[in-house]
């Protein structure tokens, strides 16, 4: 697992070292050039390749997809009603950031590692159902919660209606209603631009951490709040939900603790190309996002125990 974290940090860094150096003369240009390549190009390419591989038929039960959904809505719904005062901004990153986790570059191989290479298949359709869920929601909360000052200028249902990143999933869904031989051509193409989509997002981030440095050192409480939201209360909420699904007979032990390990995912890079799309919420999502997914590589090892008790 350490593995697959520490590209995360190692890449972030080289960001901040060619900023320090020099090396990118105007970097606010080249963070937006690189998100709109992440934002409209790597990130759907990645997201239609995982959504269209997915296996659904590992998935068919009602309580699998209750138990992967609803926790995000709970949470969503408990950060609306308690921080209708917080700066917009900040309101607008807590919503985002809680609900959308890394699940695909950290949740599927943190998932086959801990419980065995067999539930890539179903880990790689929970991804698929929080995709569907929160990049829409996710967008609108973005928009809605905060004050767009950049691309945006609808509604915010009208700007998520516009975005790549919401039809990714649902052209997925709707290309495995088409003949495999006329869709699988086009999924290592879109699985090669996509792999680029993490790597570049990082360093993007790197870069926005050396060019912003003062604005980003100015914690607050809601960052810690947005890394809490995250790593420990939408975990909590899906252990609920999978104890729960467990009693009635609705899910399978192996089952849940997939629902488990994705939620306690940090929050995901993709948040923040959102954000500086729209210049809503990106200092404290690139806090969430540095602090959380530090504070996971110290606290993953506890995801073990965890899902020993449910057998």
């Amino acid at each position: 697992m350490l593995a697959a974290l520490a590209p995360l940090l190692l890449v972030t860094l080289a960001g901040v070292l060619f900023g320090r150096l020099g090396l990118i003369r105007q970097p606010d240009s080249a963070i937006a050039t690189l998100n709109r390549f992440c934002l409209y190009l790597a990130f759907p390419a990645l997201i239609f390749a995982n959504v269209y591989t997915a296996r659904l038929s590992l998935a068919a039960a009602p309580g699998f997809v209750a138990a992967s959904l609803v926790p995000s809505l709970v949470l969503l719904a408990g950060i609306a009603l308690i921080t209708r005062r917080v700066e917009p901004d900040a309101r607008a990153a807590l919503g985002i950031g809680s609900m959308l986790g890394n699940i695909a570059y950290l949740g599927i191989p943190l998932s086959a590692g801990l419980l065995g290479s067999q539930v890539i298949g179903l880990a790689s359709m929970s991804a698929a159902l929080h995709i569907v869920l929160s990049i829409p929601l996710g967008t609108w909360v973005l928009l809605r919660w905060g004050r767009p000052t950049g691309a945006a200028s609808r509604g915010p249902w009208a700007e998520v209606v516009r975005q790549p990143l919401v039809w990714a999933p649902v052209v997925a869904l709707l290309a495995r209603l088409v003949p495999a031989a006329i869709v699988e051509p086009v999924i290592p193409p879109a699985k090669w631009i996509g792999a680029a989509a993490s790597p570049v997002a990082l360093f993007m981030i790197g870069l926005y951490l050396h060019t912003h440095a003062r604005a980003l050192a100015d914690l607050r409480w809601t960052d810690a709040g947005l890394i809490a939201a995250k790593l420990l209360v939408l975990p909590a909420l899906a252990l609920a939900c999978v104890l729960v699904g467990l009693r009635l007979g609705w899910l399978e032990p192996e089952v849940g603790k997939v629902v488990i390990v994705q939620a306690a995912m940090p929050t995901a890079i993709t948040t923040f190309a959102l954000a500086e799309e729209y210049q809503v919420g990106r200092e404290p999502l690139v806090r969430g996002i540095v602090g959380g997914t530090i504070l996971f590589m110290l606290t993953f090892w506890l995801l073990g125990p965890l899902l020993a008790l449910l057998g």
